[in-house]
C-alpha cells in the first residue's frame, strides 16, 4: 500500500516535463543581468556543481552535533576536472553554495566560485539552478531547485541507495564505495540496500562494521559528466550489455519500485563495478 500511493505521487510529478513553476518577467531581467556580471555571456550555455560539506550546518548557532551528516561530505577538488572537461565543450562552470570548506582556485576563467567570490544571492541560487544546461551535486538540498525546474541533473558521491532521486526527470547516478576493513572487501549493492543508516547514530553504525566510505575519483565524475553531456547532445552511444546492467542493477529493487525512465547509473561506473 504504502509503494501504491507513492508511485501515484511519482506518477503525476513524471507526468510532465514542464516545471510548475516560473519566473516573472521582471525576475528573468533581473537575471540575465546578474548571470551576465558573474561573467557569462547571453546565450552562453553554463553548468552547475556543487559538493556537500560540513560548512553550512556547522555555522548554526547551536549546540547540535552534525558530524553525523557527514557520509555524504566530498571534496570539490575531485569536481573540477568536469568543470574543466565542460569549459572545454563550450560551457561555463558554476560553482554553487552558501558557506563551504574548500575554495575553487582555477585559473580557468570560464570556472566560477560563485559560493565563495561575494555575487552569491538566494535568488541567484535558484535562477542558476533553474537555467543551467545540468548540475553536477552530490546528495544535498542544492539539488532540489533543479529538480523542482526539471533540469538534468548528474548525482555523484551518493550513500543512501533506497532514498535514489527516483522523481528526477533526467538523472545520471554514481556512488561512494563502502569498503569493509574487516574483511578488505567492498559492500554489494544488494548489501548496500539493507543497509540502514543515515540517522544520528550513523558515524557509530559505521565504526562498528568497520566500514570506510570511498568518494568518487575525479575520473569518474569527470567520465558521468561527459555522459550527460552527450545525452542531451544526442551524440551517446549505449550498448545491449549496458543496457543489461541498468536492468540488473535496478531489479534490485524489486518489481513494485518505480522511477523516473530517464534516472540511470553513471554507464562507465556500472561497466567498471560489476561485481
Amino acid at each position: 500500500k504504502v509503494y501504491s500511493r507513492y508511485n501515484q505521487r511519482l506518477e503525476c510529478i513524471l507526468g510532465s516535463s514542464q516545471s510548475n513553476l516560473s519566473f516573472t518577467e521582471v525576475e528573468e531581467v533581473r537575471g540575465k543581468k546578474e548571470i551576465q556580471q558573474l561573467g557569462i555571456p547571453p546565450e552562453n550555455p553554463f553548468i552547475c556543481f556543487h559538493n556537500r560539506d560540513s560548512a553550512f550546518l556547522n555555522v548554526l548557532e547551536n549546540d547540535v552535533d552534525w558530524s553525523y551528516h557527514n557520509f555524504r561530505d566530498s571534496s570539490i577538488l575531485n569536481y573540477i576536472p568536469a568543470a574543466e572537461e565542460m569549459t572545454k565543450r563550450g560551457c561555463y562552470a558554476v560553482r554553487l553554495g552558501a558557506k563551504v570548506n574548500e575554495i575553487v582556485d582555477s585559473k580557468n576563467p570560464k570556472i566560477i566560485d560563485y559560493a565563495s567570490n561575494g555575487m552569491r544571492t538566494d535568488f541567484l541560487d535558484i535562477y542558476l539552478s533553474a537555467k543551467c544546461k545540468f548540475i553536477l551535486c552530490s546528495d544535498t538540498g542544492m539539488s532540489f531547485p533543479a529538480e523542482v525546474f526539471k533540469r538534468p541533473l548528474v548525482y555523484v558521491n551518493w550513500t543512501v541507495l533506497l532514498r535514489l532521486p527516483v522523481y528526477a526527470l533526467n538523472g545520471l547516478i554514481i556512488f561512494k564505495k563502502f569498503y569493509l576493513k574487516n574483511e578488505k572487501r567492498f559492500l554489494s549493492f544488494s548489501e548496500l540496500i539493507n543497509l540502514d543508516f543515515g540517522g544520528v547514530n550513523t558515524n557509530e553504525i559505521f565504526s562498528n562494521l568497520g566500514l570506510e566510505l570511498i568518494e568518487n575519483t575525479s575520473e569518474e565524475i569527470r567520465a558521468v559528466t561527459i555522459e550527460m553531456d552527450e545525452r542531451l547532445n544526442g551524440t551517446w552511444k549505449t550498448t545491449e550489455e549496458d543496457e543489461e546492467l541498468q536492468q540488473r542493477f535496478w531489479a534490485l529493487f524489486g518489481p513494485d519500485k518505480l522511477k523516473s525512465p530517464d534516472l540511470r547509473i553513471g554507464t562507465e561506473y556500472l561497466r567498471s563495478n560489476k561485481e
